[in-house]
């Protein structure tokens, strides 16, 4: 029995060890360096890791949340499951619809410099479907 406990205690110190391994070449993956000084390869992070991440780019906290949107459905697209022309209209539509909740923070003060951003000529706040 001595020898059972033994055993159980060395493979949960191995996947522990393993563990902590991941997790320290996980962090250094994403981990910002400055461009002018990194001299080592540049490691690739999977898009899956910015989803709802704020990201330098971002201009309002809802291009985070819009980029993410368009990421999913991307991801969709990619995956085989095609959306037809009207799909991505209604998508684009309703993008535009949405985008007082999507853009809350910043809606009320950023309107047109969202839109302008976004070069959305206009946001309905309802999407009709024929």
């Amino acid at each position: 029995m001595v020898g059972f406990c033994v055993k159980v205690l060395n493979e949960f110190q191995n996947h522990a060890e393993k563990l902590r391994d991941a997790s320290r070449a996980r962090r250094d993956a994403v981990q910002l360096r400055a461009a002018v000084n990194d001299t080592c390869n540049a490691v690739a992070v999977d898009v899956v890791d910015t989803l709802g991440v704020r990201l330098p780019e971002d201009k309002w906290h809802g291009c985070t949340n819009l980029r993410t949107l368009r990421t999913l459905l991307s991801m969709i697209d990619d995956r085989g499951f095609e959306r037809s022309a009207h799909q991505m209209a209604f998508h684009s539509s309703f993008e535009r619809c949405v985008s007082r909740v999507i853009y809350k923070k910043d809606w009320s003060t950023s309107r047109p410099a969202i839109m302008k951003h976004n070069e959305w000529p206009k946001c309905n706040s309802e999407v009709m479907i024929r």
